[in-house]
């Protein structure tokens, strides 16, 4: 299980970016580069397209006190009703960098092995621990937190 930790801590820390040395060297262009490329050759030539897309410019781009209202309200109804949860975007950020990802057998890895081990390093101030599964931000403020309790138990 040892084994395993650069890459949890990778997955929960996403302030930290470790290389893989050989990551250009199987560089493929996605699949879907050439429908997109495709789709805006399209709307550049299309003079249906290009009315649809200058006037969707206009409208969000308009400074008129009723187009703006109506904007206003539009959005705020679509973001109520379309807008993607900030589960799913978690969710949808952690596919992106494991494929592999399923929800269910990350969340028993947390309840069986990363929680149990994060909090006893917490709270055993085990440093390397922390500093394999913190960012330095966390591990600064829990130091500011405990360093008083430890020079005073210090002195004990």
């Amino acid at each position: 299980m040892r084994s395993r930790l650069p890459t949890l801590a990778y997955i929960l820390n996403f302030n930290s970016y470790y290389p893989f040395s050989r990551a250009g060297q199987a560089l493929v262009l996605h699949a879907d580069a050439e429908k997109r490329e495709k789709w805006e050759a399209m709307k550049e030539t299309n003079p249906f397209l290009r009315q649809f897309v200058s006037a969707k410019k206009a409208w969000g781009e308009s400074e008129n006190p009723v187009i703006s209202s109506i904007r206003g309200v539009t959005d705020s109804v679509s973001s109520f009703l379309f807008d993607e949860t900030e589960n799913a975007q978690v969710t949808r950020m952690l596919r992106a960098m494991d494929p592999g990802y399923n929800p269910e057998t990350f969340q028993r890895e947390l309840r069986e092995y990363i929680i149990p081990e994060l909090i006893d390093a917490y709270l055993s101030a085990d440093q390397q621990a922390l500093r394999l599964w913190c960012g330095e931000a966390v591990r600064h403020s829990r130091e500011i937190k405990v360093l008083p309790y430890l020079t005073e138990r210090a002195l004990v």
